[in-house]
């Protein structure tokens, strides 16, 4: 069996958008730490949430990207060190579908944080 190029398209179109509210619809950031896997559904130790920014991405074919901006407010204090792409808000626990973990990062209230990440359907 093949997975066609417009099955891989309809899929990426489908991550972003409202069918039925099965979709990627915010960014997550926390503190966690460990080895990202295939089995994560959430971060490790989540802070915040933020709704994605605008629309998804979708200029590339069989891609979809994803913003997600958080505030010198909501940031301030927070050891960041882990992100990831959730379906429909906050409190939607079980549905990551994407991980980064990266070195932590301390924010001291006058700094902002702008997460940009791309989902590619292979």
């Amino acid at each position: 069996m093949v997975f066609t190029n417009f099955g891989r398209q309809r899929v990426a179109f489908a991550l972003g958008s409202d069918i039925p509210n099965n979709f990627i619809s915010s960014v997550g950031i926390g503190s966690g730490s460990g080895a990202v896997s295939v089995d994560n559904i959430t971060l490790v130790a989540e802070h915040s949430r933020a709704f994605i920014t605008g629309s998804p991405d979708f200029s590339e074919t069989q891609k979809a990207g994803f913003q997600g901006d958080f505030s010198s407010t909501q940031l301030s204090g927070l050891i960041v060190s882990e992100f990831g792409l959730f379906q429909s808000g906050a409190g939607d626990t079980g549905s990551l579908y994407q991980r980064e973990g990266f070195g932590s990062i301390l924010f001291d209230g006058t700094n902002e944080l702008q997460i940009v990440t791309t989902l590619e359907v292979l």
